[in-house]
């Protein structure tokens, strides 16, 4: 038992000195990381991020969000927010898992498609590695949104009715019908509110913040292609930065823009 926490505590001493050395000295790092390969560090960048998306958004909740229940024309009731229920826990966790998934693995193959073209040495899962240590970045990332959530982010009012499963339990079809009618209402004064907030510039700033995380997290694989690969410079560059020309094109044609 003892000796289990030693290893764990020593293992998690070198992931942090890893982890913040990749987001610091990543020439270093990624030296450390070809010689030395861990599986572990990377899963556990991942599940830090997946944990980090939970904490945020219970402290919007709690914190930033003005929950009024409407209950009749024009009559709004504060609700007061509360810890999240174990079933939006696990589709906050599960999105997560994908979304960020979903982001180290097309990066890797991009990657490694990249390589290809350029004709110079490649190994999938060195380059998955390489990219999921990268992610460190949201890492840090996270903890900015949460302080930013906690001392700078304006509240956001959302307006809720009364839950239509709930009100079919009644025999009233008429409560049933005021409540529906009362849904489609709450969800139009919500989209007002949102709209304003997001108009704000702090909520601007803070949802196009990740763009910068992103970029350096594409800068950090540049050296970890150049370090791991022993790719020329201008190649290690072009291969790196594709990931964000792919971005960019795909939210130009699919979103018409950044902001």
């Amino acid at each position: 038992m003892y000796s289990g926490l030693k290893w764990s505590g020593l293992w998690l001493k070198e992931f942090l000195r890893r982890a913040g050395l990749v987001a610091i000295n990543p020439l270093k790092a990624f030296a450390e990381i070809g010689e030395n390969p861990d599986i572990g560090g990377p899963i556990a960048v991942l599940v830090i991020l997946i944990i980090a998306d939970l904490i945020n958004r219970q402290l919007f909740m709690l914190f930033k969000t003005d929950i009024l229940i409407l209950k009749g024309s024009n009559v709004l009731e504060p609700y007061k927010s509360s810890l999240m229920d174990t079933t939006t826990a696990t589709q906050i966790a599960v999105m997560s898992l994908i979304n960020y998934g979903y982001y180290i693995l097309r990066n890797s193959i991009i990657y490694y498609i990249m390589m290809w073209m350029l004709k110079t040495e490649r190994h999938f899962t060195s380059i998955l590695m390489a990219t999921a240590y990268a992610m460190f970045t949201y890492v840090i990332g996270k903890v900015i949104e949460a302080l930013a959530i906690l001392f700078v982010i304006p509240p956001l009012t959302v307006v809720l009715a009364v839950d239509t499963s709930i009100a079919m339990l009644s025999s009233s079809v008429t409560l049933v019908l005021i409540n529906m009618e009362n849904v489609e209402v709450a969800n139009t004064m919500t989209n007002t509110y949102r709209e304003v907030w997001e108009s704000q510039l702090a909520p601007r700033v803070l949802s196009n913040m990740g763009y910068a995380f992103s970029i350096w997290s594409c800068l950090i694989c540049t050296i970890a292609l150049y370090v791991m690969f022993k790719m020329h410079k201008s190649k290690a560059l072009i291969a790196g930065i594709t990931p964000l020309i792919v971005d960019a094109i795909l939210r130009a044609v699919l979103l018409g823009g950044f902001f």
